[in-house]
């Protein structure tokens, strides 16, 4: 079984995707105080650390996969005019990351990010990760990806980077040989729908949402304006401590009845939320690597 390093762990979207393919995380390291209460509810017998700054290799238990989604911030196209690059205080993470790297040497390596890292500084922060782990020994390989297309209403487009040591097989995860099945339609593979009326050849969503940037806003509002969705997919979640409105068709305004959250839910959950990786998506890479792992194994004689 292959054992995982969890880095920028936040509240374990990586660290889940990768136990359900069937790996085992060894070790957490995230500086959050509210992900640290949920990484060791779930995790308690995981060794979980705080700055990464703090981290030396000698604290990393060996695993051969490391994963890490770096902070966004510096390179997020949300922070337009603020963007400072890896040159940021959060987003310069990554080299803390690489060094660990360097010196552990994993078999596998995996990032995520958002796509404003593919044009952080006219793409020159993305060469600087690419060309990084190339001069580690990795051969890499990246790729686009959208929650919606592996089972959730939600859009989430990331930037998914997968590194193998001292081999090309990292684009064998991220890429399939040969034809494949595609998504006839965005949003839920499938979904129940709901007819207006029998007979009725149009179909309506059982849920919508409304980005809470155009809650009781205009349409003429301007560009965050973007009024409500009813095509079975949400807006993207925000890490900003608000959250898009999710209802069913018949409830004007159930936002947690509808989408089953707790009445508790605050401003650190939605937060948590907006920053994590989709589970989904992690999953599908690790059986991935899993399936690439198996294949190259020596395949033994039979007597």
């Amino acid at each position: 079984m292959l054992k995982v390093a969890s880095f920028f762990s936040g509240i374990g979207g990586f660290d889940l995707g990768l136990e359900r393919s069937g790996m085992e995380v060894v070790f957490q390291c995230e500086w959050n105080a509210f992900c640290q209460k949920v990484l060791r509810k779930h995790w308690p017998n995981v060794k979980l650390m705080g700055d990464i700054n703090e981290v030396t290799i000698d604290d990393v238990p060996a695993a051969e996969v490391w994963c890490g989604g770096f902070p966004c911030q510096d390179v997020s196209l949300a922070n337009q005019g603020k963007r400072k690059g890896l040159e940021g205080e959060r987003s310069g993470h990554f080299y803390k990351y690489a060094e660990l790297i360097e010196q552990g040497r994993p078999q596998w390596v995996l990032v995520e990010n958002v796509p404003g890292l593919l044009n952080s500084n006219n793409g020159d922060d993305f060469r600087v990760v690419i060309s990084t782990l190339e001069k580690l020994g990795y051969g890499v390989a990246w790729r686009v990806l959208d929650a919606k297309y592996f089972g959730t209403p939600q859009r989430r487009r990331r930037v998914y980077i997968v590194a193998s040591y001292r081999s090309n097989r990292a684009s064998e995860v991220l890429f399939e040989q040969g034809t494949i099945a595609i998504a006839s339609r965005q949003g839920l593979g499938q979904r129940e729908t709901t007819r207006s009326r029998p007979g009725a050849s149009i179909q309506t969503s059982n849920l919508y949402s409304i980005q809470h940037a155009g809650i009781g806003r205009k349409a003429s509002a301007g560009p965050q304006a973007k009024g409500y969705r009813n095509d079975g997919e949400t807006y993207t979640l925000d890490s900003r401590g608000s959250s898009d409105a999710v209802c069913q068709t018949d409830d004007a305004f159930g936002v947690r009845e509808a989408a089953g959250f707790s009445g508790g839910m605050d401003g650190s959950r939605f937060r948590t939320l907006g920053n994590a990786v989709a589970v989904p998506v992690i999953n599908w890479i690790g059986k991935r690597i899993i399936e690439v792992e198996q294949s190259s194994l020596p395949m033994q004689n039979e007597d």
